[in-house]
């Protein structure tokens, strides 16, 4: 039996449970954007739905970047992410691997590089 070895050590790990704090955390980022903007979601994922047509692979910080101007940014860049997520769910996009970001407060962290199913 795997364990974890922090706070929990001898517990047994729960591999559903971090997909549920993942759902949990797109959740509350999507909620708390558009709580302070109506709709974000909605028109930030139109916005992603234009975004594909143009460019056939791509990362999140991509998509957010190409859409400073037209789409207001989100309290938390990290809605952008239940966009995506939103996206692949519904068979737009597919992971193709991972990519170094180029955000610098990111320090290079790999992310996914997406692409679009035809």
């Amino acid at each position: 039996m795997t364990t974890n070895s922090n706070k929990t050590a001898g517990m047994p790990i729960d591999m559903f449970s971090a997909e549920y704090l993942c759902d949990q955390g797109i959740m509350y980022a999507i909620d708390h954007a558009d709580y302070h903007s109506e709709n974000w979601s909605g028109r930030a994922f139109e916005f992603l739905k234009q975004f594909i047509l143009d460019n056939s692979e791509f990362m999140t910080e991509d998509v957010r970047l190409a859409s400073k101007g037209i789409i207001e940014e989100p309290p938390s860049n990290r809605a952008w992410g239940g966009v995506v997520v939103r996206a692949a769910r519904l068979g737009l996009i597919r992971r193709k691997g991972f990519r170094n970001v180029t955000n610098a407060n990111a320090h290079c962290t790999p992310a996914t590089l997406w692409e679009v199913v035809k």
